[in-house]
């Protein structure tokens, strides 16, 4: 899901690579086999399925879910969303903003229903490459003992915030896809506990000495450990 903002012309965009290493991937599948025996447990039940479309604030998406107990749900999904905006400021400001959110994450979650109605439970891992990026882009010519710089002299400057790639999860819902009605709507609230933010910043010109602020910037944002998590989910159980 994808959306597009602009009061100017069309934005430059660059990309971050999502590298996680091997022993991350290995805790993600250890982790989720390790719940899915949990889950098992004694009580396994004739195994149902539920697919289910998403929205909310990971992105929109789906998931399919699959019953192993009476009480025990398991699901794995993935969500996105994209937005673009170019800040096109007054033609007597300094700098022009092209800003972008992309959130891209995919999920595996055990839900528990304690008292065994729609009340749930949920805990799981993210795999979270979500990212926000900003350019400044100079518009104006700056004179500098004497010398004056055009605005492709004085360079771009680059910022991109990331967060942790394997990404715990807790939440509290209401619905089960697998039991009742076979069309229904869930609703969940949660967190993603992501980590302080990662800010990476390049430059170039003579801004590229302003890619050096890059920790304090990351500094700044320290107290953003968690991701609020709404989302709404319309399901199809198939059997």
């Amino acid at each position: 899901m994808s959306c597009r903002g602009t009061t100017g012309p069309k934005p430059k965009f660059f990309y971050f690579k999502f590298l996680v290493n091997s022993m991350k991937t290995k805790l993600l599948i250890f982790t989720f086999a390790a719940l899915l025996i949990f889950a098992a447990g004694d009580k396994v039940m004739a195994q149902s399925f539920a697919v289910k479309a998403n929205i909310g604030t990971l992105g929109a998406g789906g998931e399919l879910s699959m019953s192993v107990h009476e009480k025990i749900n398991v699901r794995a999904g993935a969500n996105f969303f994209s937005y673009s905006y170019f800040y096109e400021t007054d033609a007597d400001d300094d700098y022009d903003l092209d800003a972008g959110l992309n959130l891209s994450n995919y999920s595996a979650m055990v839900d528990w229903h304690p008292f065994g109605n729609r009340f749930r439970l949920t805990g799981g891992l993210v795999f979270n490459g979500n990212t926000v990026t900003a350019e400044m882009q100079p518009k104006q010519s700056y004179e500098i003992g004497g010398d004056v710089y055009a605005p492709d002299e004085l360079g771009n400057l680059e910022a991109e915030i990331s967060f942790s790639p394997i990404t715990p999860y807790l939440g509290l819902g209401f619905g089960n896809a697998l039991r009742g009605s076979s069309f229904g709507v869930n609703f969940e609230l949660g967190a993603m506990f992501q980590g302080s933010p990662s800010v990476t910043m390049k430059a170039d010109g003579l801004l590229a000495p302003s890619a050096s602020q890059a920790p304090t910037l990351e500094n700044n944002l320290s107290w953003f450990t968690a991701y609020p998590v709404m989302t709404i989910s319309l399901y199809y159980r198939i059997n």
